[in-house]
């Protein structure tokens, strides 16, 4: 097997068992949910399990920080002359609806982090600067948003995140067609620039 070739089965396999994790935690509740469900889940070993990850928080952390390294990745080629709000929009509704059928795993994430603070990404052990943070104010120079502007930036995916949630939830109780949650993004994304004064009228 070659090392481009491993390097997938890897990544893919890292990917399932995130996934695993939460279906078992969606259907019995995340304290339910033990290392060798999620292993056999997948069809592969604990130890394989523990290969790649410390625990279920772990993987599910893991899960959040590859959503939020697609987002970042989506902002940074949209156009530098672009309004951030434009660019926020069009950057969340490329990865959601780019998700492959698994924007439900998503949606239950962003609802166990309420619940499970032991989720929540970790600062770094060493003090250094966290790789997250860097990387948003790297993107605002970038758009040449000051720093009086941070708190603009931070605001505008603060309330990107809340819509996409708000957008996932209208969809949990079926199967997801990419058409319709590309439209409720959109339009959720156009009430939040219209604001919250009145609903938008139907379209």
């Amino acid at each position: 097997m070659t090392s481009g070739l491993r390097e997938t089965k890897k990544a893919a396999t890292r990917q399932a068992l995130a996934v695993a994790v939460l279906r078992l935690s969606e259907a019995e509740g995340f304290d339910s949910v033990s290392v060798e469900a999620v292993a056999a889940e997948v069809g592969v070993s604990p130890r394989t399990f523990h290969n790649y990850f410390a625990g279920k928080e772990d993987a599910l952390r893991f899960y959040l920080s590859e959503v939020i390294d697609r987002i970042f990745t989506a902002l940074e080629a949209r156009p530098g002359d672009e309004g951030f709000w434009d660019s926020a929009a069009a950057a969340f509704i490329e990865v959601i609806c780019d998700r492959d059928g698994d924007a439900w795993a998503l949606a239950h994430l962003m609802t166990l982090m309420d619940t499970e603070p032991s989720i929540a990404m970790k600062k770094s052990r060493d003090g250094g600067i966290d790789p997250i943070v860097a990387r948003f104010e790297a993107l605002c120079e970038q758009r040449s948003i000051g720093p009086g502007g941070l708190t603009y930036a931070r605001l505008v995916l603060g309330c990107a995140a809340v819509g996409i949630r708000v957008a996932l939830e209208d969809h949990l109780d079926g199967e997801v067609a990419p058409e319709a949650l590309r439209a409720t993004l959109q339009r959720t994304f156009e009430q939040i620039r219209t604001g919250m004064a009145a609903p938008l009228p139907d379209p």
